[in-house]
């Protein structure tokens, strides 16, 4: 008995362009989620990357009431900084911070296809330098993401910034160029530890308490802090 043979038809023409079609559109419509998922991840790694430093800093400050001096990092001037490679030796040689890669975010527009230093401080102890490839920001080696200010406080509170994203501006906006997620915003960390996601520090309910006026507010981080003459820390 004969098997009646199946003509076998291929997809057609409009076939194939209309599963094209729906493929797009699922495309189009979990693509935007699937990046929002990712930036959320990064942005919350660098979080917890300034969370660890502000804690650094704090323990350091809070042992026998110690703060950053304004001056050039040595051995012999273990707790001066004049640039963010300067602070990041501070806590490296004081608070044992020694890992680079904290003062890099990987998502950090400009350190996208850097490749960081693993170490702020090199070398045998009583002979230790500050890594070159660390102390002096590039394309190659990255840029610090985050910056400060010296001199810094004695007084440390939840409500003074210590360190922040890139790029804050006084005016308080984060510059597209310069910042670290471009003018989208960025992280503070306060006094007490605690960091916070801002799109701006010139709202309303984002202006920092200003020590400079009682009982006002302002955009301005140095108002916020509780000192007189105030310089923020850059890459070299």
């Amino acid at each position: 008995m004969n098997t009646p043979t199946r003509n076998r038809k291929g997809f057609t023409l409009i076939e194939l362009l209309t599963v094209i079609a729906i493929i797009g559109i699922l495309a189009a419509v979990l693509f935007p989620g699937v990046q929002g998922v990712m930036k959320r991840a990064k942005q919350s790694t660098a979080q917890t990357k300034v969370r660890n430093i502000a804690q650094a800093y704090i323990a350091f400050a809070s042992t026998g009431n110690k703060f950053v001096k304004q001056g050039a990092w040595s051995l012999t001037a273990p707790t001066q900084a004049n640039s963010v490679a300067d602070f990041g030796a501070v806590l490296s040689y004081n608070g044992s911070l020694n890992a680079a890669e904290l003062w890099y975010v990987e998502a950090d527009q400009l350190n996208e296809s850097a490749a960081f230093p693993k170490q702020v401080l090199i070398g045998a102890t009583g002979s230790q330098t500050v890594d070159p490839n660390f102390a002096t920001g590039s394309v190659q080696y990255g840029y610090h993401s985050w910056t400060t200010f010296v001199p810094t406080p004695r007084n440390i509170d939840e409500k003074i910034p210590l360190f922040w994203s890139r790029g804050l501006t006084t005016a308080g906006k984060w510059d597209n160029t310069t910042g670290v997620w471009g003018a989208e915003g960025g992280h503070v960390a306060f006094g007490d530890s605690h960091v916070s996601w801002f799109q701006d520090t010139a709202s309303d309910d984002t202006k920092f308490v200003s020590k400079k006026s009682a009982g006002t507010m302002s955009a301005n981080w140095q108002d916020a802090v509780s000192v007189g003459t105030v310089t923020e820390l850059k890459s070299k």
